[in-house]
């Protein structure tokens, strides 16, 4: 049996359906994200798990346990379920201690001391104890808010955006302190997010929404190197969709392809002596190398690069060509 089972969920705001009946499970100890562009249904979707919201159809069981349903409907305070909200939600008028122990303050004191230091120190934030909301960082301000809800024990973690309005290098190293925290806890984890490199460095599986639909779902290196749909093709990596007709039909014809559309990514293609001529169209820098924009046979297509290519023309081999 699943740890947690999402069947046929269908919910509306007004005439908008947000969600058309959706089904998904996942495993205990395990982490998925649920990613999306903006109106993709993942908040509501999260909402729903934690009982915020509820459905106009549908179940939500965990072990066994129905949360909502037609019939049940168990209120989110009684779910023992930690969610971490996009704006960190910290109590203004507390330090650091007193928010951590918030959710715990019927446990004797040194408990509740020994559970906010266990979780400070493991983040380096123990300076931090008796420090307010408004004199941390970004960065800090969600890591607090994190260990406060993990002081609960909820046997379910939900994380809203946790790295939203953080700059790269904040973001980064969060990602790194979540990681520990989760990998140490054992805590099964529902993110939500709208960058694919943030369910790569988290997530165990990935569930993509679109339109309040499930259009793909995989672990991350899959979706990312073998796309099953234009959705994840397109979400997941920069790969290139081509469509058969007379511009490059050439193309086609040499590699054998008898499919009607294709998928093929920039790692995919790589510089070869024996290759395939591949005319130079133009260059985009992103950070660690190059995107190289190419027309081979007719087919306009990028290939990633390390060095930028001076020369007007190179002899490539394609790797892998995905039908989708």
């Amino acid at each position: 049996m699943s740890f947690l089972e999402v069947k046929n969920i269908v919910k509306s705001f007004g005439e908008t359906e947000v969600l058309k009946g959706i089904s998904f499970d996942m495993d205990a100890h395990s982490r998925l994200a649920l990613i999306g562009k903006s109106g993709s249904g993942k908040t509501t979707m999260l909402r729903l798990i934690a009982g915020l919201e509820i459905p106009n159809s549908g179940t939500i069981t965990i072990n066994g346990e129905e949360l909502t349903s037609d019939k049940n409907f168990i209120k989110p305070e009684k779910r023992n379920m930690g969610y971490v909200f996009q704006n960190h939600s910290l109590f203004p008028h507390l330090d650091v201690y007193s928010n951590i122990v918030f959710s715990i303050s019927k446990q004797p004191k040194k408990m509740k001391m020994d559970i906010a230091m266990s979780y400070l120190n493991m983040l380096g934030l123990e300076d931090k104890l008796k420090s307010y909301p408004h004199q941390l960082s970004g960065g800090e301000k969600q890591r607090i808010s994190i260990i406060r809800t993990l002081a609960s024990k909820p046997r379910l973690l939900l994380l809203d955006e946790p790295f939203s309005n953080l700059d790269k290098n904040t973001k980064e190293k969060l990602k790194i302190d979540l990681k520990e925290i989760l990998d140490k806890e054992k805590l099964p984890t529902i993110m939500i997010t709208h960058d694919a490199d943030d369910s790569f460095d988290l997530a165990d599986e990935v569930i993509l929404l679109d339109e309040g639909n499930i259009v793909a779902r995989g672990n991350p290196e899959d979706l990312y190197k073998r796309p099953i749909n234009d959705h994840s093709a397109r979400f997941f990596s920069e790969s290139d969709i081509l469509e058969k007709n007379e511009s490059n039909e050439k193309f086609f014809s040499n590699y054998g392809l008898t499919e009607k559309r294709i998928c093929i990514a920039p790692q995919s293609i790589k510089i070869a002596e024996e290759g395939t001529q591949a005319k130079i169209l133009g260059h985009k820098f992103v950070g660690n190398g190059y995107m190289v924009k190419l027309d081979i046979m007719g087919a306009e297509l990028k290939m990633f690069s390390i060095e930028r290519i001076t020369n007007p023309t190179i002899n490539v081999k394609i790797l892998e060509i995905i039908s989708i």
